[in-house]
């Protein structure tokens, strides 16, 4: 029997003998580059996958130096007028709030979450992103984009990838910086990097986030579901002032604009 393989993952199954995950695990990607085919699994190495091995290294990390060097980080940036001064991208899951609610009651800074709305709130959803203002006490704004386009962009990541989720995960890695620019905010801080679920270790050697997630040189050649914005456009009645909400920061604008992208995990 031969076997095959979907999405470009490994043909043969492994397991890692410490967590048991599979290599099947799609490593996360940017995105806007991800196309039907190209998928690659969680790596797993001597029979360690490598969220484990940096499980170990983080056993080894001082904590202490790593949080002083986080206030440094910070202190730049903090406001003295109480005007926001750091963009959380905030999907209402546990480690974007645990970064705003942090950042404004340990370190003293002054967040604003920013959400990129899901295809549809669930009960608890849309409870825990209520909460994070009108009980955490942070401020925060909601962007909704485009239903029907957006509708659209999902049944294609479904059909092609079986990643229906793409979208919105595009959506919530560019949404901070390009709200950072708006509002002429220089810092936004994520909560944790993919290396801590499964992403290549190395990937977490750097504090900073790298900008092929929230940038790119060519709107039209951004891919949703596999398919370019370009060709989405010439098949259905979208036009390119549908997608601006999709459109992350060109490379020159990141350097112009000097936004930092960083994680609170690495911290």
């Amino acid at each position: 029997m031969n076997n095959t393989s979907l999405y470009g993952l490994p043909k043969v199954v492994e397991y890692c003998t410490k967590c048991v995950i599979s290599n099947q695990r799609p490593s996360s990607a940017v995105e806007m580059k991800s196309a039907s085919g190209i998928k690659s699994g969680i790596i797993i190495k001597d029979g360690i996958c490598d969220a484990c091995q940096f499980s170990d290294i983080k056993k080894e990390i001082d904590w202490d130096e790593r949080s002083k060097l986080l206030f440094e980080l910070l202190e730049p940036y903090r406001s003295k007028d109480g005007s926001h001064d750091v963009i959380v991208p905030s999907s209402g899951g546990k480690d974007s709030s645990f970064t705003a609610h942090v950042l404004k009651y340990k370190y003293g800074m002054n967040p604003l979450a920013v959400t990129w709305a899901p295809n549809m709130f669930t009960d608890v959803g849309w409870s825990n992103f209520n909460s994070l203002t009108r009980i955490g006490g942070v401020d925060s704004v909601l962007i909704t984009p485009n239903g029907p386009l957006h509708r659209h962009l999902t049944r294609l990541a479904f059909i092609n990838l079986g990643h229906p989720f793409q979208p919105f995960v595009h959506g919530q890695k560019v949404v901070g910086p390009r709200l950072a620019k708006q509002l002429g905010i220089k810092l936004v801080v994520y909560g944790e990097n993919q290396a801590e679920y499964g992403n290549p270790v190395d990937d977490n050697k750097s504090p900073f986030m790298t900008p092929d997630f929230f940038s790119t040189e060519d709107p039209a050649q951004m891919l949703f579901g596999g398919q370019s914005v370009r060709s989405i456009i010439s098949d259905t009645k979208f036009k390119i002032g549908d997608f601006g909400n999709y459109i992350p920061l060109t490379p020159g604008e990141v350097i112009e604009s000097d936004i930092k992208m960083t994680y609170l995990g690495f911290f």
